[in-house]
C-alpha cells in the first residue's frame, strides 16, 4: 500500500510542495538500473512526510512495506518503507551505490532513515515470441481498384491493421478467438474480412515444430552474406576473364535463392519473393559495379560511375535522401537550435571553403616543386572553385549518412534519444566530411597536374587549374654570362612551364627533367613560346632558340 500522510502536512512540509508533479514523477536523468529497498523510518508523520517528498524530488518511489516485506524484527516507534532507487550505469555494485544514496541523503537532510535490505530488479526473462500482422483482405471486385488492390497484397503492400507478438505455440484457432474477443482500438477482427501474415499454425503439432525453429536473425543471415558476395562480385566483375569472372558469375546465381528466401521479404509469396531478390540482387551487382575501377572505358585508372550511371542513381538517391534529412532533423537538436546556430556556422563554413581551396592549390603546385607562395594567381576566387567539388562530393555523403540515420529514426529502428548513437553518427559524419573532401581533392588535383605536365611535354597549351593558369616560356639571359639559377642548369633552347611570379624569384619547370628550377627576376626575360612540337624532343621547333 502506498504510503500515508496527513494532507494539509504533506502540503506544508514536503519539498515538492511548490512543484505538485514532483511527487512520484520520473527523474530527469536516463536509468538503467532499478534497486529495491527495505528502509526502517521513525514513525512520525513529520518526518515521514519530509523523507518521502526528498526521495520523491530525486525520482524515487516510496511506499510503505507489505506484511511480506515487512522485517520481524523492527524497532519500537520504526517503520519499514519499500524505496526504489534508480541509477544510471553497470549492474556491479548498483545495490551499494543505491544504499549509499539513500544513507546519504539521510545524513544530510539529518533523516531518521536506515537500509536493512537491498535487491537489484532484474528483467524477468521470457520465451521467444512470433509476430503476427493483422491484414485486411483485398476485395474480390473485378475494378482497377480491386485489381490494384490484389496486386499489392500480393507484392506485401498492404497496411497492418494491428500487430500481435504472441508466445509460440499458439494455433490460428486460439489466435483469432483472442482477436475476436478483444476488440483493441475499437475494430473488431473477423476472418472474412482480415487475414494473419505469416500464416499461424494449423495444429498443435505444426505449433511445437515453429517453436524448435531457429530465430529469425539466424535465418537471415545467409541472405545477408549473399548480397555481401553480389555487391563483392559486381566491383570485381569488370576486371575478370575466363573462369575468375564464371565463378563471379556463379556467386551471384547462388546467391539470389538465399536472398529471396531470407525473412526480411515483404510477402510469403513464392512469385513475390522470387522477384524481390532478384531486385536486390541486382541493386547489390550494380552498386559494386558502380564502384569498381575498372568499369569506365578508361581503364583501370578511370575511376567513379559513369554518366550514364549517374543519370540512373542520382534520381534514386535525391528521392532518398530528401525525405530521410527530413525525418533525422525534424524534431531534434539541429532544428531545435537552427536560429543561432547557423548563423554561426557560417563564416567558419566560409573559412573552411577557404582553406580547402588554397590546400588544393598548394597540392597542384606541389606535383611541379613549386612553392605556391610563389605564384600571383593562387589568390582570388580560384580557391574557392577549387575547393567546390571535394566539398561537394563530401556534402552529398554527409547527407546520405543523415537521410539513413532519418530513414532509422522514422521507422523506430534507431531512437533519437540514445545519447551515445547520436555521438557515433556525429563522429562518422565528421571523419566521412573530412577524409571524401581531401581524397576527392587530392585525386582531382593530381590528374589535372598530370594532365598541365603532359601538355608541356608535348609543347601543348597547358590546362588551367581553378586559377592557376600555366604558359610555356622561353627563358632569355638579361646580360652575358651564365644566370644564377636554384637546381640549374636554365633549359636552352627548349620551353619551360611558367605559373607567373609573386616575388623577386620566378619558379620554373623543366618538362624534360621533371624538375623545378628558380631564378631572379631581373636575370631573365620569359617570352612566350609557340606551341609547335614536343618540348622534349630536343629539337628547336619551340623558338627558344638564343
Amino acid at each position: 500500500m502506498p504510503l500515508r500522510v496527513p494532507a494539509q502536512r504533506r502540503r506544508s512540509q514536503e519539498p515538492g510542495a511548490e512543484r505538485p508533479e514532483a511527487a512520484g514523477a520520473l527523474p530527469a536523468a536516463a536509468f538503467n538500473r532499478r534497486v529495491h529497498l527495505l528502509v526502517e523510518a521513525v514513525d512520525q508523520p513529520d518526518e515521514l512526510a519530509l523523507a518521502q517528498g526528498l526521495m520523491e524530488a530525486r525520482g524515487w518511489t516510496v511506499r510503505r512495506a507489505g506484511r511480506e516485506d515487512a522485517p520481524a524484527t523492527a524497532g519500537r516507534n520504526r517503520v519499514a518503507l519499500i524505496v526504489e532507487v534508480r541509477l544510471n550505469g553497470s549492474r556491479r555494485r548498483a545495490e551499494k551505490a543505491a544504499c549509499g544514496a539513500v544513507e546519504r541523503l539521510a545524513r544530510t537532510h539529518q533523516l531518521g532513515l536506515w537500509v536493512r535490505d537491498a535487491a537489484l530488479l532484474v528483467r524477468p526473462e521470457d520465451g521467444p515470441r512470433t509476430e503476427y500482422r493483422v491484414i485486411r483482405r483485398p476485395g474480390g471486385g473485378t475494378s482497377w481498384r480491386d485489381r490494384l488492390a490484389r496486386w499489392s497484397a500480393a507484392c506485401g503492400g498492404r497496411d497492418t491493421h494491428r500487430l500481435l507478438r504472441l508466445p509460440n505455440g499458439l494455433t490460428r484457432e486460439a489466435i483469432e478467438r483472442e482477436l475476436a474477443e478483444r476488440p483493441l482500438g475499437g475494430g473488431g477482427f473477423t476472418p472474412d474480412a482480415y487475414e494473419l501474415r505469416p500464416a499461424p499454425p494449423e495444429t498443435e503439432q505444426e505449433a511445437a515444430a515453429r517453436t524448435s525453429r531457429t530465430a529469425s536473425r539466424v535465418r537471415a543471415l545467409p541472405g545477408a552474406v549473399g548480397l555481401v558476395a553480389v555487391v563483392a562480385s559486381g566491383f570485381l566483375l569488370p576486371g575478370l576473364s575466363g573462369a575468375a569472372a564464371a565463378a563471379a558469375v556463379l556467386v551471384v546465381v547462388l546467391a539470389w535463392p538465399a536472398v529471396a528466401r531470407a525473412p526480411w521479404q515483404p510477402s510469403p509469396e513464392p512469385a513475390v519473393r522470387v522477384a524481390a531478390g532478384a531486385a536486390l540482387v541486382a541493386g547489390a551487382l550494380l552498386l559494386g559495379r558502380t564502384a569498381s575501377p575498372w568499369h569506365s572505358s578508361g581503364g583501370a585508372g578511370a575511376w567513379g560511375p559513369s554518366g550514364v550511371e549517374l543519370l540512373w542513381w542520382l534520381p534514386a538517391l535525391s528521392a532518398f535522401c530528401a525525405p530521410g534529412v527530413y525525418f533525422a532533423l525534424r524534431d531534434s537538436w539541429f532544428s531545435r537550435n537552427a536560429v543561432w546556430l547557423v548563423p554561426l556556422a557560417l563564416p567558419v563554413g566560409w573559412s573552411l571553403v577557404s582553406w580547402l581551396g588554397r590546400l588544393m592549390q598548394s597540392f597542384y603546385l606541389d606535383r611541379f616543386g613549386i612553392p605556391s607562395g610563389s605564384v600571383r594567381s593562387a589568390e582570388g576566387l580560384g580557391q574557392y572553385a577549387a575547393a567546390a567539388e571535394p566539398l561537394g562530393l563530401a556534402l552529398a555523403f554527409v547527407l546520405f549518412v543523415t537521410a539513413v540515420t532519418g530513414w532509422l529514426r522514422h521507422l523506430h529502428v534507431a531512437k533519437g534519444d540514445n545519447r551515445l548513437a547520436l555521438v557515433a553518427v556525429a563522429v562518422l559524419l565528421s571523419a566521412g566530411f573530412a577524409v571524401t573532401s581531401l581524397a576527392v581533392g587530392v585525386r582531382t588535383a593530381d590528374s589535372a597536374a598530370r594532365d598541365t605536365a603532359s601538355d608541356a611535354r608535348w609543347g601543348r597549351a597547358p590546362h588551367t587549374y581553378f586559377g592557376l593558369r600555366g604558359a610555356l616560356m622561353c627563358v632569355a639571359p638579361v646580360g652575358e654570362g651564365p644566370i644564377p639559377v636554384e637546381n640549374g642548369p636554365v633549359p636552352d633552347g627548349r620551353a619551360v612551364l611558367s605559373f607567373g611570379a609573386s616575388g623577386d624569384w620566378i619558379w620554373l619547370w623543366d618538362p624534360r627533367r621533371s624538375q623545378a628550377l628558380s631564378v631572379r627576376r631581373e636575370d631573365v626575360r620569359l617570352l612566350p613560346a609557340p606551341a609547335a612540337g614536343p618540348a622534349v624532343s630536343g629539337s628547336r621547333r619551340t623558338g627558344c632558340g638564343r
